[in-house]
């Protein structure tokens, strides 16, 4: 309520207060809501319009007052439709065609269906698809999966597939291995060996095994020296005796090495030196083992008079000239693996072992074929020959069917005993060292006509003296 200006006359104050109620006022128009109703949806189901409207009338413009501003924000207006989305829900309802084939025949892989809308396949935004794992797989009627697998060189297609699905890859032959990216077939690398432990004994054992050993060898030290110095103090020097005389040589320095104070293994170049030295001794043992059985053939199958093949100095030539050159063959090929860790022996792990063996394997083999072919057939003797050194030569195809084995023996157990540091081996080692020093002792002896009347004097001056006494 308007209050009446004070001092002023009440006639003047009512004709103020009714002029400023009729004067107008400005006022821009705004929308209302729109409208709660609407036209009808285009659509029942899957997505329709339908149209709102809404008006400028709250509030409505009012003396110079702008209409309302349109959505367009240009245009001007007192009313506005617009369309709305209506009836969205799908109208398909959950019907399926039937499953398609199988994407991969003979084989797993998937199968697609449809929607159904009423007959018809649905379409636009009814149209729906599923999808679900499928297996055309028959091990009897499908053929086999290697028939369309390609495997690389050297690589071959393995079926194994089973009745619920088929099962093949590629493997590879010869020895080849399949690359990590399954591509191609590659030769393996070497391999590289687990090193050998090395055996030891308990120290008890070790004092036991190096005594024992180094016994064994001063024996047949003192048997072949014994038998050196027999024919030395006889002046006995023809040439199966020099063949001989060569052999206990090298057997006797052979074991000399093997004698030797253990601590070498601590010096590599003493132990080296031992092991060669070792090796050369025991190969020339065989070496002359064979050139007396050579000598031997050519008495008994009268191929010579007397004095065999070769002069003596062409046989004590050859054998130590054969057995160095295998020596120094092995040594320009293997000269690092002579000597080991533990022991100043012959080595058993390295290649090296090949060029230990063969050679004395294949001297073997002949020493056994000239002796078996001097007793095989019987030959026309020669006039002229010496009886004394065919009878030698006879005894001596016997005895070195027993001085052979036992040398190669003793030097094999030899070998293992040191390599695996084994006590029953060592003790056997040392049965065998006695053995051959006694045999090589006794067949040398024996075998040779100066000596065996020598001996035969001795027994009959012992047969006369025993006569003369009685």
């Amino acid at each position: 309520m308007t209050s009446l200006p004070v001092g002023r006359p009440l006639g003047l104050a009512l004709l103020l207060t009714l002029f400023a109620a009729t004067t107008p006022v400005d006022i821009d128009g705004a929308w209302s809501p729109w409208s709660s109703m609407a036209t009808p949806c285009t659509k029942t189901c899957g997505g329709g319009v339908h149209l709102k409207v809404r008006s400028c009338t709250n509030p409505s413009p009012q003396g110079n007052g702008k209409l309302c501003l349109k959505m367009d924000s240009v245009s001007r207006a007192d009313k506005e439709w617009r369309s709305f989305d209506c009836n969205m829900q799908s109208c398909w309802g959950l019907v399926w065609g039937e499953w398609g084939n199988c994407s991969v025949p003979c084989g797993k892989g998937m199968r697609t269906r449809v929607s159904m809308c009423g007959d018809d396949i649905c379409t636009e935004t009814m149209a729906k698809t599923q999808q679900e794992p499928c297996n055309d797989w028959n091990k009897t009627a499908c053929p086999s999966p290697c028939d369309d697998m390609t495997c690389p060189q050297f690589g071959v297609c393995k079926d194994e597939s089973t009745e619920k699905e088929p099962i093949a890859y590629c493997i590879c032959t010869m020895g080849y291995e399949m690359n990590p990216d399954k591509s191609s077939c590659i030769r393996p690398p070497p391999t590289t060996p687990t090193p050998r432990p090395i055996p030891t004994l308990a120290p008890e054992q070790k004092v036991v095994a190096t005594v024992i050993s180094k016994s064994a060898s001063t024996l047949i030290i003192i048997m072949v020296t014994i038998t050196l110095a027999l024919f030395l103090f006889l002046k006995v020097f023809t040439t199966d005796r020099v063949i001989q005389m060569n052999m206990e040589i090298a057997l006797l320095l052979a074991h000399i090495m093997l004698i030797l104070p253990g601590e070498a293994t601590s010096y590599p170049a003493v132990c080296t030196t031992i092991s060669i030295l070792v090796h050369l001794f025991f190969t020339a043992c065989f070496v002359f083992m064979l050139l007396e059985a050579l000598h031997m053939y050519s008495l008994v199958a009268f191929i010579v008079k007397q004095d065999g093949m070769f002069t003596k100095l062409q046989n004590t030539l050859v054998g130590w000239g054969v057995a160095l050159f295998v020596i120094l063959i092995c040594i320009a090929f293997q000269l690092d693996n002579y000597g080991g860790d533990y022991h100043c022996w012959l080595r058993m792990d390295t290649p090296l072992v090949y060029g230990q063996f063969m050679p004395i394997i294949i001297l073997i083999v002949l020493t056994f074929a000239l002796i078996e072919a001097a007793g095989a057939v019987n030959y026309k003797p020669l006039k002229g020959i010496d009886k004394a050194q065919l009878k030698s030569a006879k005894i001596s195809q016997r005895t070195n069917l027993i001085i052979m084995p036992l040398v190669f023996s003793h030097w094999m157990v030899g070998i293992l005993s040191e390599y695996e540091q084994n006590l029953p081996l060592y003790g056997t080692f040392s049965i065998l060292n006695g053995v051959t020093g006694v045999a090589v002792f006794l067949l040398h002896s024996s075998n040779n006509e100066q000596v065996r009347a020598k001996l035969q004097g001795c027994y009959r001056s012992m047969c006369k003296g025993s006569s003369i006494s009685r």
